[in-house]
């Protein structure tokens, strides 16, 4: 019977095969495999998506309203420029501090809705968190499963 001896290569101390090491199956890129890689990056953009879908009305009612003060200041300096009576004045600087509260007030509102509309987002991002977690965990262990399986077939076709 004849005997099949590998052939070495020594690198310093140790010894290195020339025939590639054998494996069992390479590596699979199968849908589960990407999943489990993508998913972080897939749940981040979800989330900033939300954050910014929940962000922008606020955004855009901050800017009408900066945008109704800066005509306000315009309106109230052209009125002050014509005025000639000091009791107009004070009735034109009344109006201007009337209209800025009111800006004011419809900025604070704002902020709060915004507040519970980002509270809403983070809680439906969490949970997407949650539930892709759940999955990715049982598709890993379904793949290792998978590879058990394919590990044990092997040996058994070895012996």
């Amino acid at each position: 019977m004849a005997v099949k001896q590998k052939k070495f290569e020594s690198v310093g101390e140790r010894e290195i095969s020339n025939s590639p090491a054998p494996s069992l199956n390479p590596p699979s890129f199968d849908g589960s495999i990407t999943r489990v890689i993508g998913w972080p990056v897939e749940a981040w953009l979800r989330c900033q998506e939300a954050v910014l879908k929940a962000t922008e009305p606020a955004a855009t009612g901050w800017i009408e309203r900066r945008r109704e003060g800066a005509n306000a200041v315009l309106s109230t300096f052209e009125k002050l420029a014509k005025c000639g009576d000091l009791q107009e004045v004070a009735s034109i600087h009344r109006d201007w501090l009337e209209g800025t509260m009111r800006r004011l007030d419809s900025d604070l509102h704002a902020l709060a809705d915004q507040a519970v509309a980002l509270s809403h987002e983070a809680v439906a991002a969490t949970r997407y968190v949650a539930q892709t977690s759940t999955d990715i965990l049982s598709l890993t262990a379904q793949a290792a499963a998978r590879s058990d399986e394919t590990g044990e077939q092997a040996a058994y076709k070895a012996i």
